[in-house]
């Protein structure tokens, strides 16, 4: 056998055993260590994103849905999986953009250092339904109750997949996986060996950078890696600069050791920095418009550290136990800032039980936080200690082998805040016949409130000019945790050998919405001020249809098709204020989203992949604020293996429109932003 065919083998089991061993329940097995370490030299190209099979597609594990490796196929559960080579393939540099193709997920750029993800609808840069973890690990804002995507800048180089659920996961991974859940799972340091370097530039992204060093230990490896990036700003409707350029800096360690009897332990870390530039219009009594355009930078500052032990014993039985560590430094400008210590501790056990497989487990988080306000930001107890704690059982039952599985399961919180919660999960999946699959889900979550919800004020808008008016939001006199009931219908199968179908139908219906109302009018500093504090009692519904078709006619062509179509309705108060409000805070989604990724191979070695987009306009017209409106773009991107050390790729970004708005006002005043057609090029190779 020739050599080259040799390292492709060892390389492709090296990475099967690589996607495998990451998950807690995954057996130890002692001879996992001889299957590496072939290869080294060439580990940056393990994964070949010029290589695409449907079979790969159809059989893919996830560990998103029930904290355990299961086969996508045998899943009760509307889940997506986008895959290293996909991420590679769309040409995209961010995790927001990777996500733009998924089924059910809507994401917009609110500039080139913004976005907002969300999933069935409540979409916004601080999106509080929607659950995001690295690697287990919550990554989610007590702040703001959302994900600061600018701060999240992990290198896509290190990205093995990202796990999409939509749909409640609280039964598993507790309170504000409302909507879905967006697990980001990283390579394996074993499975990045050697040293690697990425280069990007272009129009965009003026540089961004990556380097990697691997290595081994006595009975482990690890990974050492650096990323920066400068970002161009992108420009405000009136052709203005947005002033929403973005630096960044990361570096980032991972490190995995045998133990013997104790198990396996795998350590991550990164220190982070990130600058990104921002402008708010500011109400201002002494300007003649009442507000005075702020430019200023946001900088988030943080270390993560986070360590993980499993163990596989007899019988079945495995048990995983992880801690993190979070320090979070961050300075809106001089509005606010926030320094934050979060600590995390999280462990599970699974074993069967005749036809049963149970897992249990419990956590604790704990938050030390102290947030500061100036301008049109009050918090009158800057610092503040809270946390949760947290058990849960999830039962997987098997009614009859390979044809019927019921899936049971409870997660109880207590917050510092709101009380007590329980989440509770029920799923049935049925083999109707060989690849194909029909389930139902019925589900509850909760969200907890974030800290501005909480104790803190602020004054972000002008209401009217004569008087001199602002809206000031304040915390409201009780707070509830935000519930939701979901009902879910779904199929997966493969209807022929080149074709592969995902559908889902949901209705979810939320009650304790947060709303606003106005209490009355005050005086201050010659402004007349409308008091509005926070409501937790509206009511609402999202029902929708979400399909992804994934077709491969032969080795050399791949299309992915998905679509989704949202129907968001709110039960208005009558008020205007906390109708318009109401219908800000669920429905800034489109109704109809459709994209096509294909991706045609010519010839070994080369790949050209286009990606069409279309997206709907928001379904929220937001009063006094332009429309925005649908749009339809282009990506292409060619890319050519030069050799099995170097990749060179050009990629062009939404070709159709010399820019367009993608989301409009925010809860800060700032003003709306359009995203520029881009070019980049990239280069990519292993060093040794």
């Amino acid at each position: 056998m020739p050599l080259s065919a040799v390292m492709s083998a060892g390389l492709a089991i090296e990475q099967n055993e690589a996607r495998k061993r990451w998950n807690p329940d995954m057996t130890l097995r002692p001879y996992a260590l001889t299957v590496m370490l072939a290869c080294q030299a060439t580990a940056f190209a393990q994964t070949d994103p010029m290589d695409f099979s449907l079979g790969e597609l159809v059989a893919q594990e996830v560990i998103s849905v029930a904290r355990k490796r299961q086969d996508i196929g045998d899943v009760a559960a509307a889940v997506y999986v986008v895959s290293s080579e996909d991420i590679a393939r769309m040409g995209v540099t961010t995790l927001p953009d990777a996500l733009r193709l998924v089924p059910g997920v809507q994401v917009a750029a609110i500039g080139n250092n913004r976005w907002a993800v969300g999933v069935r609808g409540f979409n916004g840069r601080f999106t509080n339904s929607l659950l995001v973890m690295v690697d287990g690990r919550t990554v989610y804002s007590p702040l703001f109750s959302g994900t600061f995507w600018e701060a999240l800048d992990i290198p896509l180089a290190e990205v093995d997949r990202i796990e999409v659920v939509r749909g409640p996961g609280a039964s598993v991974w507790g309170a504000n996986a409302v909507n879905g859940v967006v697990n980001i799972i990283t390579k394996w340091a074993r499975a990045t060996q050697g040293d690697a370097a990425q280069v990007i530039v272009g129009s965009e992204d003026k540089a961004l950078v990556y380097a990697r060093h691997g290595g081994a230990l006595d009975d482990g490896h690890y990974r050492l890696s650096y990323q920066g990036r400068t970002r161009d700003d992108s420009r405000q409707v009136n052709g203005d600069r947005g002033e929403d350029g973005w630096q960044t800096h990361r570096l980032g360690l991972r490190l995995e050791k045998f133990l013997g009897d104790p198990g396996e332990l795998s350590v991550m870390g990164e220190v982070f920095r990130n600058d990104s530039r921002d402008q708010w219009n500011v109400p201002d009594i002494t300007s003649p418009t009442l507000v005075r355009a702020t430019r200023f930078v946001q900088r988030d500052e943080g270390v993560n550290l986070t360590a993980r032990l499993n163990r596989s014993l007899d019988h079945g039985r495995e048990w995983a136990l992880q801690g993190s560590y979070q320090y979070v430094d961050s300075q809106v400008g001089d509005f606010l800032s926030e320094r934050r210590h979060t600590m995390d501790l999280d462990g599970q056990y699974r074993f069967s039980a005749g036809s049963h497989d149970l897992i249990v487990g419990a956590g604790l988080r704990h938050h030390d936080q102290e947030v500061v306000g100036n301008g049109f930001f009050q918090v009158p107890q800057p610092h503040r200690r809270f946390g949760l704690a947290s058990a849960f059982i999830h039962d997987e039952i098997t009614l009859l082998p390979e044809e019927l599985t019921l899936t049971a399961g409870l997660k109880f919180e207590h917050h510092t805040w709101t009380g007590n919660e329980w989440q509770p999960n029920l799923r049935l999946a049925w083999k109707v016949a060989p690849d194909h699959m029909l389930w139902a889900a019925v589900s509850e979550a909760s969200r907890t409130p974030a800290r501005i919800e909480y104790d803190m004020q602020y004054t972000p808008l002008v209401l009217a000019a004569v008087p001199p008016t602002v809206i000031s939001f304040r915390s409201g006199e009780r707070l509830n945790a935000e519930r939701v009931r979901s009902y879910e219908l779904g199929y997966r199968g493969q209807p022929t050998e080149t074709t592969h179908i995902d559908v889902t139908g949901f209705v979810m219906r939320y009650r304790n919405l947060r709303n606003v109302y106005t209490t009355g009018f005050y005086g201050s500093g010659g402004w007349v001020v409308a008091d509005t504090p926070l409501s937790l009692n509206g009511h609402g519904t999202v029902s929708g249809l979400e399909a992804a078709v994934d077709w491969q006619p032969s080795a050399r062509w791949l299309l992915r098709v998905s679509y989704s179509h949202l129907e968001p309705s709110i039960e208005l108060p009558g008020n205007r204020l906390s109708d318009a409000a109401a219908e800000f805070y669920m429905q800034r989604v489109p109704s109809d989203q459709l994209s096509a990724h294909l991706t045609w191979k010519p010839r070994a070695g080369h790949a050209m992949d286009m990606v069409v987009r279309h997206v709907g306009a928001l379904i929220n017209r937001d009063r006094g604020e332009p429309e925005t409106e649908a749009y339809t773009e282009l990506d292409l991107q060619y890319g050519w293996r030069v050799s099995p050390k170097l990749t060179l790729a050009v990629t062009g970004r939404n070709l159709l429109h010399a820019r367009h708005a993608e989301f409009g006002r925010l809860y800060m005043p700032s003003p709306t932003h359009e995203i520029e057609r881009s070019v980049h090029f990239t280069a990519q190779w292993a060093l040794d």
